[in-house]
This record gives structure tokens, sequence and C-alpha cells, in this order.
């Protein structure tokens, strides 16, 4: 979901987003291969959805905030698979701020419909919302879903109670970070709103999925009477522990033995600072090296400040791409200090890889690693406590090599290696929906 403040006018930043995100796929896709609907069409009720009274099959409505699942050339919730080979038929509702646009309703797959619902004004997305589905999912016979879900306990948790009263189904919500945590009323000003939506919504639910274990423990305990339990996962880096390493530092740098590794982006509020001053008195070895992957705004700034502390011939730029798989094979220890989605995919392909970690504590990490066990945590990109898990992981060979197994391990327990059980898993999960009412 973006995160945007619930009180601030956003629409000059959201009034182009769907028209890039349709152009930009289309072209990737190739002209002509995305099916798509007018606005007159979808406005006038001339639904692009046929009408059928076939009732063997589960057909979903997902409501949601994420623009990402805008994309008509591949829609997917967990960011590897797609939903279209999932569920029997699929009706994507997304909200966002900004102007309307001119393809409100498309079909980009046999089985798969998006409808864009855009309001420049937060507070006016449940009315058209309400209108959107009234128009294209309700026929003489009732609504067309056999279940709906809510993609977040906030506004699109509004909508999906709100169609659950009306319409009489099934409704799950699921929760894909910590509303509860401190952080989360710092990131916009109106989150502290979301918060209190939040508590009114997830009460209602009867049956809750999260993307953590602390979350589920969490909202079991506020919620007792409630269905929650974790979404499967599927591990989509088991392929990079089989992956032939052919980057072999040493003979590319033969001068050092010892490679330290950070990737993220160089932008202006990069870590790669805090990384830098914490491999400092270890880079006083002229045998030992710190490469670094990426680019961005702050490159110039980066190289400076290693040259001003003196590491400059010890560490390694790299911002042209290159096979990042191949150097977290080879390389001795990756230390992770940025806390977005990338460095989270990133901490995932690195314990498929099985190269040991440092890393800034986060609540998906959390969830899956232990301190001194699979990673070493830092509590936060604070160059003193990075120095010392450099220090204790350097020492230490039998530390990196336990690690590194573990956290490898951890990725082949905790995930789906099977991408035919993970989505059978996965669609289960959400269907339980439909025996929970059953039962009730």
């Amino acid at each position: 979901m973006a995160r945007r403040d619930l009180l601030r006018d956003s629409s000059d930043h959201a009034s182009g987003e769907l028209q890039y995100v349709l152009q930009q796929s289309i072209a990737d896709a190739g002209e002509g291969s995305v099916p798509m609907v007018t606005a007159d069409q979808a406005l006038h009720h001339e639904r692009v959805l046929t009408h059928t009274t076939k009732r063997d099959v589960t057909r979903v409505l997902f409501v949601s905030q994420n623009t990402a699942l805008l994309n008509p050339t591949r829609q997917t919730l967990d960011g590897y698979v797609d939903i279209s080979g999932v569920f029997d038929e699929v009706h994507i509702l997304v909200l966002r701020r900004g102007i309307q646009p001119t393809q409100p309703v498309l079909r980009p797959h046999t089985n798969v419909w998006i409808y864009t619902v855009a309001e420049r004004s937060w507070w006016r997305l449940h009315k058209a919302a309400k209108t959107m589905i009234k128009d294209q999912l309700v026929f003489a016979d009732g609504f067309r879903p056999d279940l709906i879900v809510a993609r977040d306990p906030f506004e699109s948790a509004l909508i999906v109670l709100w169609a659950q009263k009306i319409f009489n189904k099934p409704a799950q919500v699921h929760v894909l970070f910590n509303y509860l945590s401190r952080s989360f009323v710092r990131l916009a000003s109106g989150n502290w709103l979301r918060r209190l939506v939040a508590r009114y919504t997830m009460s209602q639910f009867k049956s809750i999925r999260t993307e953590s274990y602390l979350m589920e423990q969490a909202l079991k305990k506020r919620y007792p009477r409630a269905d929650v339990s974790r979404l499967p996962k599927l591990n989509p880096y088991k392929s990079i522990a089989q992956v032939r390493r052919t980057l072999d530092l040493k003979k590319q740098y033969p001068q050092y033995v010892f490679s330290l590794l950070f990737v993220g982006s160089m932008s202006q509020h990069t870590t790669a600072f805090s990384v830098l001053e914490a491999s400092q008195a270890m880079l006083r070895n002229p045998r030992i090296s710190l490469l670094i992957l990426g680019d961005g705004s702050a490159y110039k700034d980066c190289v400076r400040r290693a040259k001003s502390l003196n590491i400059y011939e010890q560490t390694i730029f790299i911002k042209e791409k290159v096979d990042v798989d191949q150097y977290l094979k080879a390389a001795n220890i990756l230390v992770v200090t940025d806390v977005d989605a990338h460095s989270e995919e990133l901490v995932l392909r690195a314990a498929g890889a099985g190269i040991p970690m440092i890393i800034v504590r986060t609540e998906q990490r959390q969830d899956l690693f232990t301190h001194m066990e699979s990673v070493y945590f830092c509590a936060a990109a604070d160059p003193q406590e990075i120095a010392e898990g450099i220090s204790v992981l350097m020492n230490d060979y039998n530390l990196r090599l336990s690690l590194a197994e573990e956290a490898q391990a951890i990725i082949a327990k905790k995930f789906h290696q099977d991408e035919l059980t993970y989505r059978r898993e996965y669609r289960d999960s959400i269907e339980s929906t439909l025996f929970i009412e059953d039962n009730k």
C-alpha cells in the first residue's frame, strides 16, 4: 500500500501514475497484447465481464491500494506468482488518489479483471468504489464474486465490509505489515487515523491473514475469535544455491584475502556511510576489502567519505550492473543496513546463496532469523554495532559457516519449495473463509 498522508492532497503526484503504468506495461508487452475497454463502456454498464451461471469455480474480489496491480501484463499478490493461475476468476479493485483514468476497467487475462477507482480526495474513494462495484459486479441474480479480500485493514477493509454486508458474502483481510508498531505512525502524518480505522475494521473480520509470525501471534491475542494464520510463502531462491560460482574475488583482486560486501542504493539517504565508518578499523589491514555495489546521487559523496576515512584503497566501488548473486556467493560477509523492500529481497537471496550476514533488525527478518544462530543482528545502522559484528564474524570462521548454513536451511524449511503446492495452499488459505461462513 502506498502510505500517503490522508490529510494531504497528493493529486499532483498521482495524476500521471496510472497512465505511466499502463503505457509502460503495454510497451513492454507489445501493442495490442492487452485487451481493454473504453471509459464509456465501463461507466455505462457495458461490462467487460460476460455473465455466466457456472457455480463450480471460486471467484474472488481483491480490494487493494497497491497500484502495482494495475500492470496489465502481470498481477501478483506475492511478487512471484501470477494470480491468474491461482483462482478460477479474479477481480481486482484498486483504490488510488488522482485523476480518473481513461480506461478504468481492464481485462488483462481471460480470468482477470481490473477496476480502477481514482479520486482527488481520499474521502471520495469510498463512494466511487461502491459505484464501480454495483456497476461492474452486480447482475440480475446477485453479486458476482464468491468471497471478498481486503489487502489492507484501512480504506480497502472499509469497502470490503460494506460489500460483505450488502451482498452477504464472506470476507477476509490481509495484514501485510505491522500497523501496531510505533514506527508505522511516524511513516506518515495520516497514519494515526489509519490505525483508528484498523481498530474498527479488524474487529469485524472472522478471517485474518498475515505475512509474519509476529503479526499472527499479536492478532491472535487481540482477536481470539477470528481465524488468524499466515499466508504461505514461496521459495524463489533455491536455484541460487545450485548456481555454479563463476566469480573468484581472490583471482580478480589478488591483493585481498577477505571481502566485505554492501549492496544498496546510493540515494541521498543511503546507509553506505554507516558501513564505511564501521569498516574503517578493519580496512586498515591492507589484505581486507570492502565491495560496494550500487549507484545513485550519493555515489560521489561515498567516494569522498572513503577517501576522508583513509580506506579508499581498500574500498571497491562497483556501480555498473553485475550479477549480484555471484558476489553473494563469492564474498565473505554481507552487511545489510537498509530496511526497504529491496533490502528485504536481498537478505532472502543472500540466505539462499549461503553467505553469513550482518543485518539491521526488521520485523520480517526477525520473523525468520535468530541472532547469532542464523544471522548477526544490529538494532540499527549504527557504525559501532556494525563494526562489532564485523569483528566477531571475521575472527570466527566456524561461526560464519554455521550462520550461513542455518540461514540457508531456514529458507528451505519455512518457504514452499514446490510452486504447485504453494499455489494450492495459498488458494486454500483464502478459500477457507468460505468454510468459516458455512459453519457460521
